[in-house]
């Protein structure tokens, strides 16, 4: 039963960075999106399993990036969702730091040059609500 669950985790976090992933050309993309709709960009950092033999390690980690994925107004904002490993992290706009907590969310202007609201860590109801709040204040203005 444990080899099984340790190669259903395995097979999960090879799945997921197959099907995320940063790169420059998703972020031109988000940029081009961004411009076309009049909606932010958020650059979702997701939580990495740092212990991948720890089914309890793994659900926790599975939680907050479930969290951190749920809180994103995205009716406010194009998404972009960055994983440890994931190519061209140097190619992030200047105003997003590649270091941090992590989960995270960042949000910048359509055309990336500052940062208008920042989540740190896996948010309750009350912070993700008032996070998108935040977001919808700022897309106001």
């Amino acid at each position: 039963m444990k080899h099984l669950l340790i190669t259903a985790a395995v097979t999960c976090l090879g799945i997921s960075s197959a099907v995320a992933g940063f790169s420059e050309r998703k972020l031109e993309s988000a940029k081009t999106s961004a411009a076309r709709s009049g909606k932010k960009i958020a650059f979702v950092f997701y939580q990495d399993y740092y212990l991948p033999n720890c089914p309890r390690c793994i659900a926790t980690v599975n939680e907050n990036n479930a969290a951190i994925k749920k809180a994103v107004p995205r009716s406010e904002v194009v998404m972009v969702e960055i994983e440890k490993g994931d190519k061209d992290m140097d190619k992030l706009p200047a105003c997003v730091a590649k270091d941090g907590p992590l989960p995270r969310i960042v949000v910048t202007d359509g055309e990336t040059a500052k940062v208008v609201a920042e989540l740190k860590g896996a948010p309750d109801r009350d912070k993700a609500k008032a996070f998108e709040a935040q977001v919808k204040a700022e897309s106001a203005e």
